[in-house]
């Protein structure tokens, strides 16, 4: 009953996280899951995400509803192209020549394909750093929902993602279409317990302390709101500098 009442105020985001155990036990929870389900279907999430979150038939049901509604012509329900598709089996596979020639070949580009995004949300550090060295993708382009790749890897809370976005020129000043900023975005997913926790000598930094640490030092780089921050990607080393040292002190 106290989850149902606080449904309405949690992010479209957690929604996913509460609809996934809902799934589980959804005899004992049907009220639960039905009412996550409508709030996700009133939502942005796209298609994408929802796969890569959700049972496929929890998918479909979302999917067929929205068809249903007056969303049925929101940009959010077109299913990726085949091409999309390609990039993101290629990511996922960790490809980076099978990704170069798919570019190659001109049916879609890494920003048509949220590529960076897609990296930055389901893969691991290698991955994303040599997608991004492939140097043709915006580091600071925004997915239909209006987040930066900052923003999806403030939200995975792995710092040597963000470090590598930054260290591209990556703006910590660009703002979610909510307004926060991706350090603001990293604070909400941060436990008090967890950032504040005295750390012992030689034990790693949570890796949620060391993306808003490393967030704050960019933001202090950073140069007015929409300007290029060529300062942060001469300020790369500095950055994997201090991330190293948070993550050993």
């Amino acid at each position: 009953i106290r989850l149902l009442e606080m449904l309405d105020k949690v992010s479209k985001d957690d929604i996913l996280t509460i609809l996934s155990v809902a799934n589980l036990c959804d005899k004992e929870n049907g009220r639960l899951l039905n009412k996550c389900i409508d709030g996700v279907v009133r939502s942005d999430i796209d298609l994408v995400t929802l796969e890569k979150a959700l049972p496929e038939d929890v998918v479909k049901v979302i999917m067929e509803t929205r068809k249903n509604s007056d969303m049925a012509t929101s940009i959010i329900n077109v299913p990726p192209n085949k091409h999309v598709r390609r990039i993101h089996r290629a990511i996922d596979s960790d490809d980076i020549e099978l990704i170069r020639l798919l570019l190659k070949e001109g049916h879609t580009t890494l920003d048509d394909a949220c590529a960076l995004h897609y990296a930055a949300a389901y893969c691991d550090v290698k991955t994303t750093t040599e997608l991004l060295d492939i140097g043709v993708a915006d580091v600071n382009h925004r997915n239909p929902r209006g987040y930066t790749v900052l923003h999806v890897a403030a939200m995975r809370k792995e710092p040597k993602i963000i470090v590598s976005l930054l260290t591209k020129g990556a703006r910590p000043s660009d703002l979610t279409p909510d307004g926060r900023k991706a350090v603001q975005v990293s604070k909400r997913l941060t436990k008090s317990v967890h950032y504040y926790k005295t750390i012992e000598q030689g034990n790693a930094s949570p890796n949620e302390r060391l993306c808003i640490d490393v967030l704050e030092q960019a933001e202090r780089r950073d140069p007015l709101l929409g300007e290029a921050s060529a300062s942060l990607a001469k300020a790369g080393e500095d950055l994997r500098s201090r991330l190293l040292y948070l993550e050993s002190r």
